[in-house]
């Protein structure tokens, strides 16, 4: 079954605005002077690291170190999630 001229035309007006200005204020946000590559391994580094501690803390059954190691997973995981500021 077709659709109709007026269902035709309001589904390529909606298409059209979908694809007009959502695109624009993705690559904006998404720019490449936004991600750093560098801030997104540190981060998964440390983060990693802080996982590690974790569970030693969590083995060792020592809670400040497992609270370290937490404080540590969520820094890093900030860390990679963050942009770099625009000057």
């Amino acid at each position: 079954m077709g659709l109709s001229e007026r269902e035709q035309a309001l589904l390529d007006e909606l298409e059209q605005s979908l694809t007009g200005t959502s695109a624009s204020k993705k690559s904006k946000n998404l720019s490449r002077g936004n991600v750093s590559a560098k801030r997104v391994i540190a981060g998964a580094l440390v983060l990693v690291a802080g996982l590690s501690v974790l569970l030693a803390g969590v083995m060792n059954r020592a809670m400040g170190v497992g609270v370290i190691g937490f404080t540590f997973m969520v820094a890093g995981a900030y860390l990679a999630a963050s942009t770099s500021r625009s000057k």
